[in-house]
C-alpha cells in the first residue's frame, strides 16, 4: 500500500484497488496485457480454466468515450470474454450503512482511504450469423 491522497491517485493506484476488489470476491486476478486490459479474472487456476472476464479499469480522471468502449467491445469479442468496466470510488462510512455494500468496500493507502468498485458487465454477441450454417447476403457480401 501506498502513501497517497485520495486527489493523487494514479491509473495504477485504481489497478490495485479493484485487484483487491476481486480478489476479495473469489477470483483468480492477472494482468490482462495480453489481452489488451488492465486485468483478467479467473474463476479457478488458470492452468485449469481459461478467463471469461477482461476488466478495464477507469482512469481517476474519468474519462472513457465511446471510442474507448468500442475498442475494447471488439477486442473480447475476439478473445472470446466479457468485458467489465470497473470505476473505483471514494466512499465514507456513512455511505455504507448495509452489511452488503460495507463488505464490497476496500481499504488503500496510508493513511486508509475506503473504495467501492462499481462494475459495468459488457457483453456482445458480434454478427452471430457466422456461427450458423446457412448463407446470409450482407451488402454485397455472401458469408457462409
Amino acid at each position: 500500500m501506498s502513501s497517497i491522497s485520495p486527489i493523487n491517485r494514479t491509473i495504477s493506484d485504481h489497478i490495485s484497488i479493484t485487484r483487491t476488489h476481486f480478489t476479495n470476491k473469489g477470483y483468480r486476478v492477472h494482468s490482462g496485457l495480453q489481452f489488451g486490459c488492465e486485468l483478467v479474472l479467473y474463476a479457478d487456476d488458470p492452468g485449469r480454466v481459461h478467463s471469461d472476464f477482461c476488466v478495464h479499469v477507469v482512469p481517476p480522471d474519468g474519462s472513457m468515450d465511446w471510442r474507448m468502449i468500442q475498442t475494447l467491445t471488439r477486442l473480447v469479442v475476439s478473445t472470446g470474454k466479457t468485458l467489465i468496466v470497473a470505476h473505483v470510488k471514494e466512499v465514507s462510512k456513512d455511505t455504507t450503512k448495509d452489511k452488503t455494500t460495507e463488505d464490497m468496500v476496500v481499504s488503500y493507502g496510508d493513511p486508509a482511504v475506503r473504495y467501492i468498485v462499481e462494475e459495468l458487465a459488457i457483453a456482445t454477441e458480434h454478427a452471430p450469423f457466422r456461427h450458423k450454417n446457412v448463407m446470409k447476403g450482407v451488402g454485397m457480401q455472401i458469408k457462409h
